[in-house]
């Protein structure tokens, strides 16, 4: 016998009962009827029902949640012919929610057949690009502290503009997003959030995607922040995913900007699902082809610095440079980068001058680099950078 779990609107929920209590040998019976997705995914924690027929217009339902649902049951969709989204949301097994009471007895029979495959499965790929990646993705991380983390970020990303690389730069920083007002973008809107709810919904195509990459100068596209830290659980880390791979799949390169803190302790906390407060950061690394890593020239940011490059290495970073800021008196660069070199011989070394005068006067014109203090030392080093295998990789000796 199976146990199907029912959540679809009034009257498909009444017409599917009712036939299947008139309908005789078939080995399907009804162990709940669900008012809402919540409800729905209560009972599939619990262990009651080996499928879910759901309607995909029903509040809340994504493919983050279809995937929460398909740990512990089977899931066929229904969806109203007239919907405004024509979207299967990654499922395999989607009915007209005016099917047949045969119909439905049919496919949900067959399902368990068919599908017996671990969740992952279950899912088409999260991404229509999948598959055809063909930019890089450079993620800028830097442990606690005012490293100047986005200030290089933000530069890096204009000056590989400039030296014609079309480049998308994503603030995926959920403790302090400012991209958008470094880049004087009065217009803030949270599109990282947008990005991830319309990949989330199976909406997110080139067309979508491009409204939320506004150019904010020739050849650089901004994916705004989340605008206040509070909005961190929008972001769900099968949908951030999904963004990689289609934004690296439009551009030659993605630069994303990204908080300090890796941990994943989260899961400890809850019995069920939950969002992840650092999974911005922790998927776009996984996802990274390099990390940069920036800290400042002072004995208390390198040494956060080596303890946090364990954590690098748990979540499979295999190109790292670190990028070190602020360097001056009293203590040489050369000392500095001996000291970083030997304790993470892997990883190649930069080191940028202290310039607090050009970094202060871009920061109140809400200006680059380049436009404010275009002869600088500070942005020599950082257009070398952007324009070396360092950022482009395999890109710097592509053609044109």
């Amino acid at each position: 016998m199976i146990d199907l779990v029912l959540c679809a609107s009034g009257s498909d929920e009444v017409r599917i009962v009712h036939g299947l209590a008139h309908q005789k040998d078939h080995p399907i019976r009804v162990v709940r009827r669900c008012a809402d997705l919540t409800e729905t995914l209560a009972v599939t924690a619990a262990g009651i029902g080996d499928v879910v027929l759901i309607d995909l217009a029903v509040r809340g339902v994504g493919r983050e949640t279809l995937g929460t649902l398909m740990r512990d049951a089977a899931v066929v969709g229904l969806q109203a012919e007239d919907a405004t989204e024509r979207t299967r949301l990654g499922l395999r097994h989607v009915l007209p929610s005016s099917a047949p009471v045969e119909e439905v007895i049919t496919v949900v029979t067959a399902v368990l057949d068919t599908d017996d495959a671990a969740p992952a499965e279950w899912v088409q790929d999260a991404s229509p690009c999948a598959g055809s990646s063909t930019g890089r993705m450079a993620v800028v991380w830097g442990p606690s502290g005012g490293t100047g983390r986005s200030t290089v970020a933000v530069n890096l990303a204009a000056e590989a503009a400039l030296a014609g690389t079309e480049t998308v730069l994503v603030d995926a920083d959920t403790c302090g997003p400012s991209l958008s007002q470094m880049l004087g973008v009065l217009d803030e809107t949270p599109g990282l959030v947008a990005a991830c709810r319309a990949h989330d919904r199976d909406t997110l195509d080139e067309r979508t995607l491009d409204a939320l990459l506004p150019l904010v100068q020739p050849g650089l596209r901004l994916l705004s922040g989340i605008g206040v830290p509070a909005r961190w659980a929008e972001l769900q880390r099968s949908s951030l995913d999904g963004l990689w791979q289609m934004l690296t799949g439009s551009g030659d390169l993605v630069i994303v900007d990204v908080g300090p803190m890796l941990e994943e302790d989260e899961e400890l906390s809850y019995d069920t699902v939950a969002p992840q407060r650092n999974a911005a950061a922790v998927s776009s690394i996984q996802s990274a082809d390099a990390v940069i890593a920036v800290v400042t020239a002072d004995p208390v940011a390198i040494t956060r610095l080596l303890r946090d490059h364990a954590r690098l290495v748990e979540l499979g970073v295999q190109e790292l440079h670190v990028i070190v800021n602020r360097v001056g008196a009293p203590v040489p660069g050369g000392r500095i980068r001996d000291l970083i070199v030997s304790r993470i011989p892997e990883a190649t070394v930069h080191l940028l001058p202290d310039d607090p005068v050009a970094c202060r006067g871009a920061a109140w014109d809400g200006a680059l680099l380049a436009e404010d203090a275009a002869r600088s030392p500070l942005r020599r080093s950082l257009r070398d950078i952007a324009t070396s295998p360092v950022l482009l990789g395999e890109l710097a000796a592509a053609p044109g």
